[in-house]
């Protein structure tokens, strides 16, 4: 089993979609785990408060690193009373390292347990970067508001790579030798007047052109 360990502010917005179908799946298999960590519970304050202005100035609110620090210390000693338990933990950056499919199989290779931060407002305070080791990774050229959207993305891609969490009508589409035309009943589609044909080679039975087609070696 691979253990997720989101630190979250929005619980709302990531459960949902990973208790739904495949994910969904794969919790109620035991493939995979998933916690939620609200840092707000271990702010230290009655008001819950969670960030703070950046030092030297600057635009919006940072969030600060004591609650972070306390949520991780308290995630890391419940993951240490179990044995052989290896840890990663991750927070979520612009310019971070590239999250690929690659990236995805080693974390699941080499990790049992995986902390993802999904930090909001103007990021996190660099300390706990710096205190706990985190790898910052990015899931695209592109800046969003929160670090929930991304989280999922980790989650939804390492369990993919875990064996027994695809059922025997999924697979893993990046090793097979797929064209990107896909095709599905009916053979002939017709839409506002017009017919749309699936490629004569796919209806042939002809296994070898069919392989070429989809690598691309066939028009």
């Amino acid at each position: 089993m691979i253990r997720f360990h989101i630190i979250t502010l929005f619980t709302e917005a990531v459960r949902p979609y990973v208790d739904a179908s495949i994910l969904g799946r794969a919790q109620e298999s035991k493939h995979i785990s998933i916690s939620y960590h609200d840092p707000r519970e271990l702010s230290g304050n009655k008001w819950g408060k969670v960030d703070d202005r950046p030092y030297a100035g600057g635009p919006g609110m940072v969030m600060t690193a004591e609650p972070i620090l306390r949520t991780l210390e308290k995630i890391v000693k419940s993951i240490a009373k179990r044995k052989a338990s290896k840890i990663k933990v991750i927070l979520f950056a612009p310019g971070g390292k590239q999250f690929t499919n690659v990236y995805a199989k080693a974390l699941v290779k080499k990790y049992t347990d995986i902390v993802l931060i999904a930090g909001r407002y103007e990021g996190i305070d660099t300390r706990v970067k710096k205190i706990f080791k985190a790898e910052e990774v990015s899931v695209g050229p592109f800046v969003l508001t929160g670090g929930e959207v991304p989280a999922m993305v980790v989650v939804d891609a390492c369990s993919r790579q875990i064996e027994g969490v695809l059922g025997k009508h999924e697979s893993l589409e990046e090793e097979r030798t797929a064209s990107p035309e896909m095709y599905t009943r009916p053979e002939v589609l017709v839409w506002k007047g017009r017919k749309y044909k699936v490629p004569k080679v796919l209806l042939s039975g002809d296994h070898s052109a069919i392989e070429k087609w989809r690598e691309g070696k066939l028009k």
